[in-house]
């Protein structure tokens, strides 16, 4: 599988529609996960997942300041529990959801 002929564009919506899964992503591609691992570490340097983990926060970054509740935006990226969320975007962005959008200086609706 080459991704070359998939667009970022392409990708970004595939990952959506995945769910930010790379069993997903792969199914989707028609591909193996194992052959789709190889593929994102040849194009991207990193996993399937940790590909699409930094593309879920980015959705996250872009729809906390819209003003979504942090519960709809976790919802809404497929995340089980809105504190499973609030941990993982912390991790990645070294701030709660929270902070993040106060730290932007817009208001969001809790």
């Amino acid at each position: 599988m080459e991704l070359e002929g998939l667009s970022e564009y392409s990708l970004e919506a595939l990952a959506i529609t995945a769910r930010y899964s790379a069993k997903e992503l792969a199914r989707l591609c028609h591909v193996s996960t194992r052959q789709l691992q190889r593929a994102f570490k040849q194009s991207f340097g990193q996993t399937p997942q940790e590909w699409l983990n930094e593309r879920r926060i980015k959705a996250a970054q872009q729809l906390l300041l819209l003003g979504q509740p942090v519960k709809a935006v976790a919802w809404d990226l497929g995340f089980k529990q809105p504190s499973h969320f609030c941990r993982h975007f912390k991790s990645q962005i070294n701030m709660t959801p929270l902070e993040f959008v106060d730290s932007r200086g817009t208001k969001n609706r809790r």
